[in-house]
Formats: structure tokens, C-alpha cells, sequence
């Protein structure tokens, strides 16, 4: 079996029975695959993963650069490896821009949308850093000819797999389903929580939104939104409950939300996103969700009513989209295809 160092900003979850197993991401996948050596961090017991998570999301917000320096760091003393997986872009382009010995495939999420804003030089620095990149992967195709225009890497060096999420884990619960009304969740910058709340206020509707203070500033909320912390088993609950889950978002180039209205559809419940290019490879509208225009928010408080009112459609809605998620887009559909991306830049060798 041929190895793979995964070099992840995250550290490994101390309780591997939670969502995700025993590496960050449903990673674990890999090892059918690969034997995998791991850069990550692994704190020692529920202390030191409290501190590490905490310390990990503020690294996210207010320094994503440290998270890379230290994956980075924590990768020298693997050059063993037959291939290197980078998750994500804050640790994959610094890695990017130091030589190593083995060929290395890019897991990227939210860069193109990244790149439609960013400077000239910007866009030069991350051009260089994929030269040097084996295969580059997204969860979109929309996203493919963005790249292209604005790095210049050639479409051939590029793979769309498919975003998944542990379907063992986010799977509906043996207590009564629904019967918590509207349910909103996530802290991703691209959420359009101003949409929502205009759509609340024209419906008059409760909604429960999980979701971090800086998501709110400048917002006024309407009556009748209630804000909650929620993660792990209490989020998951949170989900369980729902009538409908509805993620809002600006309809980046990336499918924004994705996490959550995949965890929602594999317990079963009746999702409300936003239509963009990049989420109609997730949700097929009026099938297995309902997709909304953007900033629209008289469409997404019609919506919103019109499914509060036919449970029919809601448990139909649900149903497929349980289906869906196991069919298509669960962990191991998303590692598995990055596996096949590995196999395609593996130096020629003997098995170890």
C-alpha cells in the first residue's frame, strides 16, 4: 500500500466516535486507500481538545495564515510519502510554495470566489503556488473555467469531487422528527443572514438561527428570531427537530452552506437554500430541496410559508433527500474520489 501524508490545518477530534471518525473531515475514508501519515495535531483529552478547537477557530478568524505556517511545520519529516493531500487553502498554498519531494493534490474550497476580488498580486502569488500543484480539486464544476481565467492553471490539472458528510453520524434520530419550525445554521462568511431576517419579518414566522455574533453585526433582528449556540450532538438535535432548514447565502462561486444542508438532507429533512450554479450539483429543486434566488427576500418568505404549510411535501422532500446523501454525497464518496485524484500523480514504485 502505497503512503500519503494529509496535511490539514485541524487536529484530530479526541472523541473519534463523533462526527467525522478519527481524523478531521471523515479523512479516516482514506485508509482503505493509503496508508496515511498525519501532520495534524492530536490533543490528549477533552481539555486539550476544548483548547485545541478553541484555538483553532481563532486562527481562523483572525490569523487563517498561522494555521498554514504550522501544518507546514508539521509536515517536515514526511518525505517518505508517495503523495501529499492538502485540505483546504490555508495550509495547501503554503505548501504549495516550498519544494518538497513528493507530488502534491490541493483540496480548495472557497478560492474562487476568493479570486474574483482579489488584487493583481494576489492573484499572481496564487497563480505561482498552483504551478507548482499536481491536481487541484473543487467541490463545482462552475468552478473550473474561474480558475482557469484567473491562474492560468491549465483545466486539465483540475478535479471536481464531491463535497460529502458523515451519513452515520447525521442520521435521523429514534425520537419524533420535526416539529421545531424554521431553522437556520452557520457561520460561513458568504451567509446572507440580511435576506433572512427581511423574510422573517415579512412572514412574522419564528426561526431558531445558530450562528456566531459577527454573522449578526449590523442586522436588526425581528421578533421572534431566537439565537442559540449549537455543535455536536445538541447541533444535530437542532437539525432533527426542524421543520425546514434554510441556509441563506450571497450564491458564491462555491457551494456555501453545503456542510449543513447536506447534514440536514441525510437526516431526512426538508432543506431551503440558495439557488447558485455551484449548489444545483447538490440539490435538484423540488426533488430532494427547494432552491431560492438570491437577495430576494419576498421569494424566500413565500418559500418559507409554502413549505411550513404542506408537511406532505416536506416529508417527500426529506425522504429523497436522505437518499440522496447516501447515494452520493457522504464522506467516503468525497475521499474516495480524492483517492482516485492521488493514484494519477503517484510516482512509479514498489508497494511498501
Amino acid at each position: 500500500m502505497r503512503t500519503a501524508l494529509v496535511v490539514c490545518g485541524a487536529t484530530r477530534p479526541a472523541d473519534p466516535s463523533g462526527p467525522g471518525g478519527p481524523l478531521p473531515y471523515g479523512l479516516g475514508a482514506l485508509e482503505k486507500s493509503f496508508r496515511l501519515e498525519w501532520s495534524g495535531g492530536t490533543p490528549r483529552g477533552r481539555i486539550a481538545s476544548l483548547c485545541a478547537r478553541v484555538a483553532d477557530a481563532i486562527a481562523r478568524r483572525y490569523a487563517p495564515g498561522l494555521r498554514g505556517t504550522g501544518a507546514l511545520w508539521a509536515a517536515r519529516g514526511h518525505d517518505e510519502a508517495d503523495a501529499a493531500l492538502a485540505v483546504f487553502e490555508d495550509v495547501g498554498l503554503r505548501l504549495a510554495r516550498h519544494r518538497r519531494p513528493y507530488p502534491l493534490v490541493l483540496v480548495v474550497c472557497w478560492l474562487a470566489e476568493d479570486l474574483r476580488t482579489a488584487s493583481t498580486r494576489e492573484r499572481a502569488s496564487v497563480a505561482r503556488a498552483l504551478r507548482t500543484v499536481e491536481r487541484l480539486c473543487v467541490y463545482s464544476s462552475n468552478q473550473v473555467p474561474m480558475l482557469t481565467a484567473s491562474t492560468g492553471l491549465p483545466a486539465d490539472r483540475i478535479r471536481v469531487i464531491p463535497f460529502g458528510v458523515d451519513a452515520g453520524w447525521y442520521s435521523p434520530l429514534p425520537t419524533p422528527a420535526g416539529g421545531g419550525g424554521i431553522v437556520s445554521v452557520g457561520s460561513d462568511s458568504r451567509r446572507d443572514y440580511a435576506t433572512l431576517f427581511e423574510a422573517a419579518a415579512l412572514t412574522g414566522l419564528p426561526l431558531t438561527l445558530a450562528c456566531e455574533p459577527r454573522n449578526l453585526a449590523g442586522l436588526t433582528r425581528p421578533p421572534g428570531v431566537r439565537i442559540v449556540r449549537a455543535y455536536g450532538a445538541d447541533y444535530r438535535r437542532l437539525l432533527h427537530e426542524a421543520d425546514v432548514v434554510v441556509t441563506p447565502t450571497s450564491a458564491p462561486a462555491y457551494p456555501s452552506g453545503q456542510t449543513v444542508v447536506l447534514e440536514a438532507m441525510a437526516m431526512g429533512r426538508a432543506t431551503l437554500t440558495t439557488d447558485s450554479p455551484a449548489m444545483r450539483e447538490y440539490v435538484t429543486p423540488d426533488v430532494d430541496g427547494v432552491l431560492v434566488r438570491p437577495r430576494d427576500p419576498r421569494a424566500l418568505a413565500d418559500e418559507l410559508v409554502a413549505l411550513l404549510g404542506d408537511p406532505a411535501k416536506r416529508e417527500r422532500l426529506g425522504e429523497r433527500a436522505h437518499a440522496t446523501v447516501r447515494e452520493r454525497f457522504t464522506s467516503e464518496h468525497m475521499w474516495d474520489a480524492a483517492a482516485d485524484v492521488l493514484r494519477e500523480v503517484l510516482p512509479p514504485g514498489r508497494e511498501r
